[in-house]
């Protein structure tokens, strides 16, 4: 380097920022190499690109099915996280627009922006710049940042955000696919539902929020009446339908914040948090009455197949002091169940059944 470019100061503020911007990136790879959730990752990805460029805001929009889930990444002043919006996979709004054309936009008049409906929730945002994201050669979502002010944003700002966009696109895929995994290792292979593991770590987990706070927290043992005969008559393949089927008419009979699992052979958990033993007999009759008034249709068979299913149903604390007896007083209330003819519910003192 010569002394006059040494002494030239856009030669050194061109140094600087080239600098800036290898350092940006660098923390993007680090993050994604790194971090333990997409959040994390895309913190630091709106972080990083607040070094090189004003950044007030910024969020993403991933392909699902035929819907665009939305996620708000980063605002500067402290708020509760929003949940994800779910918006239509057309061209129709901001995100969905980037995604459907593989297209990059800037904008820093976004008030006077006539061609869609804003997709993202984030009220003052004047200029954004938004990038297709690709995974395998394939849009998989859009990224977006955005700022308070017009005309934030200039050329080399837009161009190093679609520089950024492939590492972007490899850290959002990547930790898409470790949730992927880490999501199969806690579901049952069958149902679909959690599976007997992953139900031991949220039963501790319930209970011990439910101390801390004094609240109920009530669990559900259900077991499929007669099983054997469904396997012996039809095949295991069916027995295997039969099983798919309470566990989903079970998944639909619950709230967000519940969790089904899988207990083991013909034997369903439910975990209901915030529930008492009178909110819990509703629900658990609510799912015995779903299963009877649902015969299964398979195919080999000439009629549906009819399916019941008993319900042993106990709370914490009023029932039990932690998890493995909330689980042994609801199983011996299922055994109760059982022993009074099956297709009803029991809570040891108390019976709920529909006549």
């Amino acid at each position: 380097m010569t002394e006059a470019n040494q002494a030239d100061p856009s030669h050194r503020a061109s140094d600087s920022s080239d600098r800036r911007i290898l350092l940006s990136f660098m923390e993007i790879a680090s993050a994604t190499a790194g971090a333990n959730d997409l959040d994390s990752v895309l913190e630091t990805i709106a972080r990083s690109l607040r070094r090189l460029f004003p950044v007030d805001g910024a969020a993403l929009g991933l392909l699902e099915g035929e819907s665009i889930l939305v996620r708000e990444i980063s605002r500067r002043a402290p708020a509760s996280p929003r949940e994800p919006e779910r918006l239509p996979a057309d061209a129709s709004h901001l995100l969905g627009w980037v995604i459907s054309r593989d297209r990059a936009l800037w904008r820093n008049d976004v008030p006077a922006e006539m061609r869609f409906s804003e997709s993202v929730k984030t009220p003052g945002m004047k200029s954004d710049m938004t990038i297709p994201l690709k995974a395998r050669g394939l849009v998989m979502g859009a990224f977006r940042v955005a700022c308070r002010r017009r005309h934030a944003f200039d050329p080399e700002d837009f161009e190093v955000l679609k520089r950024c966009a492939d590492m972007t696109a490899v850290a959002v895929e990547t930790q898409r696919l470790l949730l992927a995994t880490k999501r199969l290792a806690e579901l049952d292979g069958v149902t679909g539902v959690f599976n007997h593991r992953h139900f031991r770590t949220l039963l501790e987990q319930e209970v011990e929020h439910a101390r801390r706070l004094e609240r109920p927290v009530s669990l559900v043992m259900i077991d499929i009446d007669h099983f054997k005969r469904f396997n012996d008559a039809h095949g295991h393949q069916a027995g295997d339908e039969v099983l798919r089927h309470v566990a989903q008419l079970t998944a639909r009979a619950l709230r967000r914040s519940d969790a089904v699992a899988r207990y083991g052979g013909e034997e369903f958990v439910v975990l209901l948090p915030e529930a008492a033993i009178e909110d819990a007999l509703p629900v658990a009759e609510k799912i015995r009455a779903e299963v009877e008034r649902n015969p299964l249709s398979v195919g080999g068979t000439l009629r549906p197949l009819h399916v019941t299913v008993s319900l042993g149903v106990a709370a914490f604390p009023a029932d039990a002091i932690n998890g493995p007896e909330l689980v042994a007083v609801a199983d011996r209330a299922l055994y109760q169940a059982k022993s009074r003819g099956r297709n009803r519910v029991c809570h040891i003192a108390a019976e709920v059944r529909s006549e």
